[in-house]
């Protein structure tokens, strides 16, 4: 796994944290507003630029 997809799988698990549903682990379905802007993140190819909650871009850089 690419240093990209770790930090992108970081951040998709941060914004998990922030739906009490999903934190909580709770397995019944329930509209998630977060779940939309994961597989957003998640099609990205490069790593999201967030300052103060907006979104600012995409990074693209060769991490080795």
């Amino acid at each position: 796994m690419s240093e990209m997809e770790k930090i992108k799988q970081n951040i998709v698990s941060q914004l998990h944290n922030l739906c009490a549903h999903c934190s909580c682990g709770n397995i019944n379905p329930h509209r998630c507003p977060i779940e939309e802007i994961s597989i957003k993140v998640e099609s990205l190819h490069g790593v999201p630029l967030i300052v103060n909650s907006q979104f600012k871009g995409v990074l693209f850089g060769n991490f080795r």
